[in-house]
């Protein structure tokens, strides 16, 4: 009777842990916000990342794709102005409503959630780095 053992390095180990970090600090406030505070803690635990890696992925968008995903496809908040019994004019909007800003902020909600995304997976691609710095560069 033969045994099969699955080794896993502990560099594949680690990978999966920066993976899960990411994901939970991107997507973890759709687990009622307890899956994106798990993440940052995985992040400010890990040595994996440095300090300006761990402020771009807390700070940049708390709460990660979520929050755009969130107010994307959220229903519209609209307001009516009646004048005399007749409508003259209605503004509608997810975040605001002038419908240029409204657009151009859910844009740049998209951009930072996927910058700080794309950054903490680039960084902890890194060479592992050195933890007695803790500096921002």
């Amino acid at each position: 009777m033969t045994h099969i053992q699955l080794k896993v390095s502990s560099r594949q180990r680690q990978g999966w842990t920066e993976l899960t970090t990411v994901l939970l600090v991107q997507l973890g406030a759709f687990l009622f916000a307890v899956g994106w505070l798990v993440g940052v803690l995985l992040l400010w635990t890990s040595d994996r990342w440095r300090l300006r890696d761990k402020v771009i992925g807390t700070v940049l968008i708390p709460g990660g794709l979520a929050v755009p995903i969130f107010l994307t496809f959220s229903p519209e908040r609209c307001t009516t102005v009646i004048d005399g019994g007749i409508v003259t004019a209605e503004q509608c909007g997810h975040i605001s409503y002038v419908p240029w800003l409204d657009t151009t902020l859910l844009i740049l909600l998209w951009v930072a959630s996927l910058v700080s995304a794309g950054w903490l997976i680039h960084s902890a691609r890194q060479p592992e780095i050195d933890n007695s710095r803790s500096s921002f560069a």
